[in-house]
């Protein structure tokens, strides 16, 4: 009886061992980074996406058009 308590209390500390390393300011800090450069990527995505579909929909609103034509000319 003895001995699985004392692996219950191994496991214990092993669990609150990993737990400790998780909640760490440093890993929260680069998971924080991955996550944020994944919602970036992932907006960039659809976003390119949706104009690509909707882009004929929206060149047919005048003052959209009007706008991307004078982009064009300061890009030139």
């Amino acid at each position: 009886m003895e001995n699985q308590s004392d692996k219950i209390v191994e496991h214990l500390d092993l669990l609150n061992r990993q737990i400790a390393r998780q909640n760490s300011l440093g890993r929260m800090f680069v998971v924080g980074i991955f996550y944020g450069i994944g919602f970036f990527v992932g907006s960039a995505i659809i976003a390119t996406i949706a104009l690509g579909v909707l882009g004929p929909w929206f060149a047919k609103i005048s003052w959209v058009r009007s706008a991307f034509d004078a982009g064009a000319v300061l890009v030139r």
